[in-house]
């Protein structure tokens, strides 16, 4: 089986001054980035957050698939993303992403939360696609 889902983006201008947006999946969801939108803090979004929305959701629901697997009920899983952006000599790589998941209403123990977040951070599919980068994680039960 193959699923085929479908992004875009649109840029005009010089980088420092330009401005761009993205446009995602079928409700045509349009996401506004800049330059400064990217580099600073404040309004706007971008790449790299996009990058830790995905991987964030597609973590939490690998856990929650392998909760389920294992014949347990699910409570809640709410999965945030740290994504690094870093300059090197050959130009600029997302070296880093840190995924911090709390689970709430489990009926696990925290060893077990813990050993099937640590598989989850393996074999989501977006783990799979950034595995360039050194992907850490801060698991427990709230």
């Amino acid at each position: 089986m193959k699923i085929l889902r479908h992004a875009r983006a649109t840029w005009s201008g010089p980088v420092p001054s330009g401005t761009g947006s993205m446009v995602l999946g079928r409700d045509g969801l349009v996401i506004p980035f800049s330059l400064k939108s990217r580099t600073e803090d404040g309004m706007g979004t971008n790449p790299e957050e996009l990058i830790g929305a995905a991987h964030a959701g597609c973590f939490s629901m690998a856990l929650t698939s392998l909760i389920e697997d294992a014949g347990k009920p699910v409570g809640e899983i709410e999965t945030s993303a740290r994504v690094t952006l870093e300059q090197r000599e050959d130009g600029f790589w997302i070296s880093e992403i840190h995924l911090i998941t709390r689970g709430r209403n489990q009926s696990l123990t925290e060893a077990e939360f813990n050993d099937f977040a640590a598989k989850a951070k393996l074999t989501c599919p977006v783990s799979k696609l950034y595995s360039s980068a050194v992907i850490t994680l801060d698991a427990a039960l709230a």
